[in-house]
């Protein structure tokens, strides 16, 4: 796994999602349900997109990759997000989209031909 990719476009995903969020909050958008739910699948969305630039050669590099990217979201939510909005861990759509983003790059597992 190339550490540097996975770290950086970790914290893409994370740079893409909260300009996302900002500005559906700046909208006066966000507070509706059914937005987070949306936005939570864009992170998925985005994942896979993503997950085409480290094209993983197994599962296991792609579930690394994926942990990486959930690892570095996690931190930079704890340590930048809290501030704006401390209960951003009590909300289960935060935790489908990092299910989503754990498990996008084993979409682009490439496929042995034997």
């Amino acid at each position: 796994m190339n550490w540097k990719k996975a770290i950086g476009l970790g914290l893409l995903l994370y740079a893409i999602m909260f300009v996302l969020v900002s500005a559906l909050i700046g909208f006066k958008v966000y507070q509706y349900g059914w937005v987070t739910v949306v936005v939570a699948i864009l992170g998925g969305v985005v994942s896979l997109i993503l997950a085409n630039y480290v094209k993983p050669g197994s599962a296991k590099m792609a579930l690394g990759y994926g942990l990486v990217w959930v690892v570095v979201g996690v931190i930079l939510d704890a340590l930048i997000t809290m501030r704006f909005n401390p209960q951003i861990f009590n909300a289960w759509t935060i935790w489908f989209s990092y299910g989503l983003v754990l498990l996008a790059p084993l979409t682009r597992v490439k496929k042995r031909v034997v």
